[in-house]
């Protein structure tokens, strides 16, 4: 229960070895394979080594491929999927066969060319929508579109605003011009649609008058025929179009059979790319190559075991004071799923810091079924995280959640039967509105609703505790780390102060704060330089009790949240109750279990995340700022990640 000790690993193999030895060390999952940093700037090393070419382009081309062949399958072939993936178990023999991989990248391709012709035809089917509706407006004319001028006249389609008073244009342009004619052909909100004829010498200037009323030609070169014939065979284009793209789709939902192969092929292709992104990170001289990276002490057996038989040189070292490790939390499987709560605020340092994981494990299942206390939500919390975990087994974060939700429900369960809530008073109400003769309520030990200030004694109480715990961490790293004095001098003052507070409410004597406040003005400043920046840095130390009674009194949330939880419930407890009251009692039945059932699923569902947040929220501020370090890099080795598929050996065993 620590963060994992790094050694630093440096190994020469055999180029020839290259893909054998990251294959074994992608199966081993225990090494972080890095830029070699001081190899590329020291120049007696880049005289012998350069970069280790690859084939990461060709890789993510395929990755690319599987994907976009996935997405078109789920667009045009949806297959009815629960909200988590059932992981399908395949032999590492059988995952990275490659005639499986060669096969599904043929029928990704041909899946993804299908999809470029429906894009193609979707386009066509745009821009023949696009020209539809631009020659609608000319359907009534019954002149080919071709026909634009004859020996003597000129004959032009334009637009021109509708609002424009077309009497009036005419007027004008007969006045300028003798032989010219200006018909409206159709108007929409917007435009007038004109047809001009003119003579050939009187053009420009009936141009002239048209366009100062904002008359513009129209667009429609390359068309034969009337406007109603040419609508008519776009129309008939558009059908075809649709039609082909019918049969394309078609011939994509064909291959909905296919996609479980997809998807394992997809996994597999991700394994092939992190061992090209780690092949670039390799120094070669075209007959050797040198590796570096992090390897987890617990994973030395596993390092050793993969490379056994292969012709290959390597050391392990110690990190020194200015490397940087990343940080591996290794706890037992029951305490490693807060790991998730830990991930969300930042990781400890791998120099100087400690695992929290153990020390707050406990706290945060507590505060949690202390804030949502109820046994039914606390049994259906359980029976989802469980039900979940044993069919999907989701890895990751979302494999930590519902592991932890099963110990956040059965804490919620217990709590709710300490506090006698079960869907709040929802018995109670029950049966004192249908069977009054009968009333039955859940014992308590303590009524939350009743009595909330012996809520709060206790939330302070607990609140006190964990910080004091707290303090005492931060007593054991200063020990740890060889400053057992700075421990004891940052925290007992402290204590002497609280000490004090405690004695003076209940004997009626400051003495003890009075020594408190003193040790305080000895010992918090200094580390500042010069008496005065001592004496001063004290003095401001004792502003700080404003601060610790804040961070005391924000466990006050215990409290607020439990008897917001039994509160909410009572109120739609109580609403189940008022529509029944006149009718029979069988429909009055009916409706209570209707809106008690909504009203205290959503009541589950908003309290669950905020009991949640405000669990981690007292760990981060109230907690970690007594002795955490955080800012610790995560260790991300070369390893299975998969998403479909669980690889396993011959003898069924998950490769982690």
């Amino acid at each position: 229960m620590s963060i994992v000790k790094m050694k630093r690993l440096r190994l020469l193999s055999l180029a020839s070895q290259r893909e054998e030895l990251l294959a074994r060390l992608q199966h081993a999952g225990c090494v972080e394979v890095l830029e070699p940093e001081q190899a590329l700037t020291d120049p007696e090393w880049t005289a012998l080594l350069t970069r280790e070419s690859t084939s990461l382009l060709t890789v993510k081309s395929q990755a690319t491929a599987i994907r976009a062949a996935l997405d078109t399958l789920k667009r045009y072939a949806p297959e009815k999927t629960g909200l988590f993936i059932q992981r399908q178990a395949i032999r590492e023999k059988d995952f990275f066969r490659p005639e499986a991989l060669e096969t599904a990248l043929a029928l990704a391709e041909e899946i993804n060319e299908r999809a470029r012709q429906i894009s193609k035809l979707h386009t066509r089917e745009t821009n023949l929508l696009n020209q539809k509706t631009s020659l609608e407006p000319w359907a009534p004319l019954d002149l080919p579109l071709e026909v634009q001028e004859t020996a003597t006249t000129v004959v032009q389609l334009g637009t021109c605003p509708v609002g424009v008073d077309l009497a009036e244009t005419e007027r004008q342009l007969a006045e300028t011009t003798e032989r010219s004619q200006l018909m409206e052909i159709s108007r929409d909100k917007h435009q007038r649609y004109l047809l001009l004829v003119c003579w050939k010498e009187e053009f420009e200037e009936a141009i002239k008058v048209l366009r100062a009323r904002g008359y513009g030609a129209a667009r429609l070169k390359g068309l034969t025929g009337t406007p109603m014939e040419n609508i008519q065979r776009i129309e008939e284009e558009i059908i075809q179009v649709q039609q082909e793209r019918a049969d394309i789709i078609e011939k994509i939902a064909a291959c909905r059979d296919q996609r479980k192969n997809l998807e394992i092929c997809q996994d597999r292709v991700e394994q092939d790319l992190q061992r090209e992104q780690a092949r670039e990170k390799l120094l070669t001289d075209g007959t050797m190559i040198f590796l570096e990276g992090w390897v987890a002490q617990t994973g030395l057996p596993r390092l050793e075991e993969g490379l056994k038989d292969l012709a290959c040189a390597y050391e392990l070292a110690d990190p020194t004071p200015e490397e940087t490790p990343p940080t591996l939390l290794k706890n037992r499987k029951w305490i490693s799923c807060i790991n998730m709560v830990t991930e969300m605020y930042s990781l400890p340092v791998y120099h100087g810091g400690i695992d929290p994981n153990p020390l707050i494990f406990g706290f945060f299942v507590l505060f949690f079924g202390i804030m949502f206390a109820d046994i039914a939500y606390g049994l259906v919390l359980f029976a989802i995280s469980f039900a979940i975990t044993k069919k999907y087994r989701p890895k990751g974060t979302l494999g930590y959640m519902f592991h932890l939700g099963q110990y956040l429900g059965l804490s919620t369960a217990v709590f709710g039967a300490l506090t006698g809530g079960l869907c709040g008073d929802a018995i109670y109400q029950f049966t004192n509105a249908f069977f009054p003769d009968h009333v039955i309520s859940l014992p308590a030990l303590i009524n939350p609703l009743q009595d909330p200030m012996t809520i709060m004694a206790i939330a302070l109480g607990l609140g006190a505790v964990h910080m004091l715990f707290g303090q005492c961490v931060h007593i054991y790293m200063e020990i740890r780390d060889g400053r057992p004095l700075e421990g004891f001098l940052d925290v007992v003052p402290w204590w002497i102060v609280f000490a004090g507070l405690a004695v003076a409410y209940f004997k009626g004597t400051a003495l003890v704060v009075g020594l408190g406040f003193l040790a305080l003005l000895l010992t918090q400043g200094r580390h500042k330089k010069g008496i005065l920046g001592k004496f001063f840095g004290g003095i401001a130390s004792w502003y700080d009790i404003t601060s610790w009674l804040g961070d005391i009194l924000s466990y006050c949330r215990l409290m607020a949240l439990m008897l917001a939880t039994s509160v909410i419930s009572q109120v739609f407890n109580i609403l189940a109750t008022l529509p029944g009251e006149g009718l029979p009692k069988p429909v009055g039945i009916l409706v209570f279990l209707v809106i008690f059932l909504v009203g205290n699923l959503f009541n589950m569902g908003i309290n669950i995340i905020g009991t949640y947040v405000h669990a981690a929220r007292l760990q981060y501020l109230e907690f970690f700022s007594k002795f955490y370090k955080e800012g610790g890099v995560p260790f991300k080795p070369l390893k299975y990640q998969t998403k479909y598929v669980d690889v396993t050996t011959d003898n069924g065993e998950v490769v982690e």
